[in-house]
C-alpha cells in the first residue's frame, strides 16, 4: 500500500523561486503608478494600468506554458498572493515617503491578495488548458 502525499509535500514540489519571481514582475504595474506614468502620455489612465493588468497576464501565461509548468493553476494563484503581499509591503514602506501612500485597512489587505490569488488560478487554468492541448497523448 503506497503512502499518499500530504498536501505540505505537494505544496513543496511547487517553483516557488518563479512563483516570487512572477509576483515580484507584476510589482510593475504600481512601480509605474508610483512613477508617474499613469498620469499622462500613451498610459494615461485608464488604459496604462488596463494595459500592464493584460501584460501582466499575458507573461504569466506564457511562462507557464513555455516551462511547462507541472501544477500551473496553483503555481500562477501562489503567484498572484506573492503579488498581492509584496504590493502591500511595497505599499508599507513607501508611507513615511509618499503622502499617496496610503494605509490599507486589514480587510483590504485580505481582499487584495484574495482577489489576487483568484486572476492568478484563472490565468493556470487558461494555461492549463493550453498544455492539455500542446501535450501529445
Amino acid at each position: 500500500m503506497a503512502i499518499k502525499d500530504t498536501p505540505r509535500s505537494d505544496l513543496r514540489q511547487l517553483s516557488w523561486g518563479l512563483i516570487v519571481a512572477l509576483g515580484a514582475f507584476a510589482l510593475l504595474r504600481p512601480v509605474l503608478s508610483i512613477a508617474g506614468a499613469y498620469d499622462d502620455g500613451p498610459l494615461d489612465k485608464p488604459v496604462g494600468p488596463l494595459v500592464l493588468t493584460a501584460l501582466i497576464i499575458v507573461v504569466w501565461i506564457v511562462v507557464a506554458v513555455v516551462r511547462r509548468v507541472e501544477r500551473p493553476v496553483e503555481t500562477l494563484a501562489f503567484a498572484g498572493v506573492a503579488y498581492g503581499v509584496l504590493a502591500i509591503l511595497l505599499n508599507l514602506a513607501l508611507q513615511p515617503f509618499l503622502d499617496s501612500a496610503e494605509v490599507i485597512a486589514v480587510p483590504g489587505m485580505i481582499a487584495t491578495i484574495i482577489t489576487n490569488a483568484l486572476q492568478g488560478a484563472i490565468c493556470g487554468l487558461i494555461a492549463l488548458v493550453i498544455l492539455r492541448r500542446r501535450s501529445p497523448r
